[in-house]
């Protein structure tokens, strides 16, 4: 079984991308007060749909996503694909710095993470850092009806840019496939 894991960095922002987007998310743009921070979504929640229409077989504009948070019930929580019955897959997003992730796992719950060393008090801890997230991303979807927390299985995963750390939960072992999207992004613009 294989975790697909989609990277891209800010240089695909473009706004552009928000015809890709969902109200939803154009409003969660709109409430950051720093670029960046909205780069980061931006490209997050673009990536995000192009990996699920890949995987899917549909337009990234057809992609139903929720970001219901179990807590506070706003839209700013880990996102769910609905509406795609038993071929909905696993889904988890992640930035830091330049970089954005998401992995998409076919079969089952997943978590990502992805940490820029430089921004922790301690960057030696990187590791455990994404290491702890990856897996609380995935437990989340545990609780929601997923796997046993006992078969979860977390991995490190290589960045492409120096002085970051990543890592992947999933329910068991997975072969993973790295996607670089940047340029891909910027391809997909309007469609």
């Amino acid at each position: 079984m294989t975790v697909e894991v989609w990277w891209s960095t800010l240089a695909a922002a473009d706004h552009e991308l928000t015809a890709l987007l969902d109200d939803t998310e154009r409003a969660r743009l709109d409430s950051f007060d720093r670029p960046a921070d909205r780069g980061r979504s931006l490209v997050g929640a673009a990536l995000l749909r192009l990996a699920v229409a890949a995987h899917l077989g549909v337009g990234a504009a057809e992609v139903v996503l929720d970001r219901t948070c179990a807590e506070c019930g706003r839209p700013h929580g880990a996102p769910r694909v609905l509406g795609a019955g038993d071929r909905r897959p696993g889904v988890s997003v992640a930035h830091s710095g330049v970089l954005v992730v998401v992995a998409l796992d076919p079969h089952g719950p997943v978590g990502v993470d992805v940490q820029r060393a430089s921004d922790l008090p301690d960057p030696g801890a990187v590791g455990d850092w994404v290491r702890r997230e990856a897996a609380v991303k995935a437990r989340t979807w545990t609780d929601l009806g997923g796997a046993s927390p006992a078969a979860l299985v977390t991995s490190d995963l290589r960045p492409p840019v120096g002085g970051y750390a990543a890592a992947l939960t999933t329910v068991g072992e997975r072969t993973v496939r790295h996607v670089d999207r940047t340029e891909g992004l910027r391809s997909a613009r309007g469609r």
